[in-house]
């Protein structure tokens, strides 16, 4: 791995380098699991040195990932095909919603993309082709976060990504948990598998009921800092962290005990709890709340 200049932050005074980030990565251990789940956000550490092309970049950062020599590396790819009324292809769908660097990923020669119309993810390593063929009912069981509950050693990490805004586990635990205001959607569309057969088949996530609005994150970071359980550093502009999904698991189920309305803008009433899945108005679903 050569020592590369990726990001300029602090107003272009300083920068970060694969040597850097792979130590950062290493000081929130990152490298310390046997499956390491990535978010990222790259925007937010700094701006990219712009004398390296898209591929190099992406590259770099992708080579200081597989430099921790985790056994296994999954990033979100997800795409919300059906619930956009789209079709979805293994092999062709993009995963540009979840960032460049995913994007990127997706298109290495090793890496495995899951069959999920809704909620696939990108996995290299040895337990890749394990998530292939996923469950039909995204968060529930059999789905990626379910198998990423039952997988021993497995952290996440965020890569400038704020844990509090874009955890989407967190759905899989209030499904669990059985919060009263989700509910089990599914959606129909058209799949291609990696082999270009193509077919009808219908998958389902938990959708948020219809006077439901979801809010940051707060009462589970809470929770993680009280018992110290997030290892976090400085990157550029923004910071690195780290956690085991175990300990994930517990201090949502802790911040749900606490208050079950936690993780809403606003304590829900049962007029609130109508399962419909909210109008788009046109738009397109990033995420179903």
């Amino acid at each position: 791995m050569k020592d590369i200049t990726l990001f300029y932050y602090d107003n272009g005074k300083k920068a970060v380098t694969t040597y850097d980030l792979y130590e950062k990565l290493k000081f929130v251990k990152a490298d310390q699991c046997d499956l390491l789940f990535i978010h990222t956000d790259l925007a937010g550490l700094g701006m990219p040195n712009t004398k390296l092309k898209r591929t190099e970049f992406f590259g770099a950062i992708y080579e200081v990932l597989l430099a921790l020599k985790v056994k296994t590396l999954v990033f979100p790819a997800f795409t919300f095909s059906f619930a956009n009324d789209e079709d979805f292809s293994v092999n062709d769908s993009t995963a540009k919603y979840m960032g460049a660097l995913n994007e990127y990923v997706r298109k290495q020669p090793g890496v495995v993309r899951s069959l999920d119309p809704l909620m696939s993810v990108i996995a290299v390593g040895e337990r890749a082709e394990e998530f292939y063929e996923v469950g039909k009912r995204c968060m529930n069981d059999g789905g990626i976060f379910d198998m990423l509950h039952q997988i021993p050693n497995v952290r996440f990490l965020f890569l400038g990504a704020k844990p509090t805004h874009c955890f989407t586990y967190a759905h899989y635990v209030e499904g669990v948990y059985n919060v009263p205001y989700r509910f089990e959607k599914w959606f129909e569309g058209f799949v291609t598998d990696r082999d270009g057969n193509t077919y009808k088949d219908s998958y389902s996530l938990l959708a948020g009921c219809k006077g439901i609005y979801p809010a940051a994150m707060v009462p589970f970071e809470k929770h993680m800092l009280k018992h110290d359980r997030f290892e976090r550093i400085s990157a550029g502009d923004d910071e690195i962290i780290c956690f085991k999904e175990s300990d994930a698991y517990q201090a949502m189920w802790e911040a749900l005990d606490e208050n079950i309305h936690g993780f809403l803008v606003r304590p829900f009433t049962e007029d609130d709890l109508v399962k419909e899945v909210k109008p788009r108005n046109g738009n397109r679903v990033v995420m179903v709340p």
